[in-house]
């Protein structure tokens, strides 16, 4: 460890103790965090006393808390590091990002908590090029301590394990489970409301990202590829499968950042929290949890909320999490050199670099053309046999000393008159 990060270290431990001994007690301060950002949620009354914290004294490095879930009683941090002072510690591959959630109250506070508290926040990452594979898929993970622990994993093709494959064919298929298990938590249903694919682990604006999943959860992808979400395992999974193709371009870096989101199980018509594939036989939106629902027909127009029954602030609820996956790579199949599209039944078609149409031969041309060949094979062979019985009377011709010149018309009918002869 270098020396400045020696003092750093040294710093944030003098600044706990200069806020006061005392620490948050257990399960009172749950975080997550990726690479940029975080996202901490701490109990506005962690000692269970009846007085809650003052938020005008409690910060999260230089930032004040976000806002207040009083139905849950938690308030909450949503920030990037650099904008709430955090440290970053570099020890070979591993990257650490530092500050302190710190409560300073006055001496008396009343109504409020009274007792100072400092809890350390460390945010842990690996580089990519060394992490393991299953640290690589995912960032947005939550620490072990949270209240919601989200997963994403790339499944193996028929869901039954995690796979470590990361570069795809093109028109294959990626599997990918979205899950939330919950901490002393009611029933949750998990969400994907939008994913984008980009060449870049952090989400910027570009010409190049491609619009995966909009629309508060419209898999606008499968009206164009057969991309679908799968039946749930229970409620608290998701599952989606993509067709591999030129998302951001070929043999390019690929992460397909999401916004997952979990609700009430009870819930299923909410045109906001909904999962819709296309059906392209029938050529019209599904809802994954409820078929006969009509809540996915606003796919290709707006979909927002019609009543206030479950018009709730997604963000106040803290239901809402940003996951990345990657990075993935989609190849061509190196045998070929053509370039490639899906026919109508969604299965990889070769085209020819100077035609539009498929190299596709029909079967009744097949049939003619190998119906031509035997009747040639047969031809060629009658030809040689033909021949080489005229060369075989020429010579029994010149052994008997027979002068015959006449034109061998037919081999069989003069040798046997050759051979009557010799008799």
């Amino acid at each position: 460890m270098r020396l400045w990060e020696g003092l750093v270290v040294v710093l944030f431990a003098w600044s706990i103790k200069a806020a006061g001994a005392q620490r948050a007690p257990a399960n009172s301060v749950f975080y997550e965090c990726n690479r940029t950002s975080i996202h901490l949620v701490v109990k506005t009354d962690p000692w269970n006393t009846g007085l809650k914290l003052n938020p005008q004294f409690l910060s999260l490095g230089s930032c004040p808390s976000s806002f207040e879930n009083s139905h849950q009683g938690f308030f909450h941090f949503q920030y990037y590091f650099k904008e709430c002072g955090f440290a970053r510690l570099k020890s070979g591959k591993m990257v650490e990002h530092l500050t302190n959630l710190v409560y300073r109250p006055p001496s008396l506070q009343g109504r409020f908590y009274g007792n100072p508290f400092a809890e350390r926040i460390n945010c842990t990452d690996y580089e990519a090029s060394v992490t393991p594979s299953q640290m690589t898929l995912v960032t947005g993970q939550l620490s072990s301590s949270s209240v919601l622990m989200f997963t994403v994993k790339l499944m193996n093709e028929d869901f039954s394990a995690p796979s470590d494959v990361k570069v795809f064919l093109l028109g294959s298929q990626i599997n990918i489970e979205f899950a939330v298990q919950r901490f002393a938590h009611q029933p949750l249903r998990v969400f994907v409301d939008e994913c984008t694919a980009a060449a870049t682990p952090e989400l910027h604006k570009s010409p190049r990202n491609y619009s995966i999943i909009t629309n508060h959860g419209c898999l606008m992808d499968g009206m164009v590829a057969n991309s679908f979400f799968l039946p749930r395992p229970d409620p608290e999974v998701i599952r989606l499968s993509l067709q591999a193709f030129g998302f951001v371009g070929i043999n390019t870096d690929i992460y397909i950042h999401c916004q997952v989101l979990v609700w009430d199980p009870k819930v299923l018509t909410d045109p906001l929290k909904k999962a819709c594939s296309f059906r392209k036989d029938t050529k019209r939106w599904e809802l994954l949890d409820d078929p006969s629902s009509s809540v996915c027909s606003c796919c290709e127009s707006v979909c927002q909320t019609s009543g206030s029954r479950h018009k709730r602030d997604l963000k106040a609820d803290g239901l809402h999490y940003h996951v990345v996956v990657g990075h993935l790579r989609v190849q061509k199949p190196a045998q070929n050199t053509g370039s490639y599209e899906w026919d109508s039944n969604s299965s990889l078609a070769v085209r020819s670099h100077k035609g539009g149409k498929h190299n596709v031969m029909p079967p009744a041309v097949g049939a003619l053309l190998l119906e031509v060949a035997v009747v040639a094979v047969l031809s060629l062979g009658f030809c040689f046999y033909n021949g080489y019985q005229k060369r075989l009377c020429l010579h029994k011709r010149e052994a008997q000393g027979n002068l015959d010149t006449r034109p061998l018309v037919d081999a069989d009918q003069d040798c046997g008159s050759i051979n009557t002869d010799m008799e």
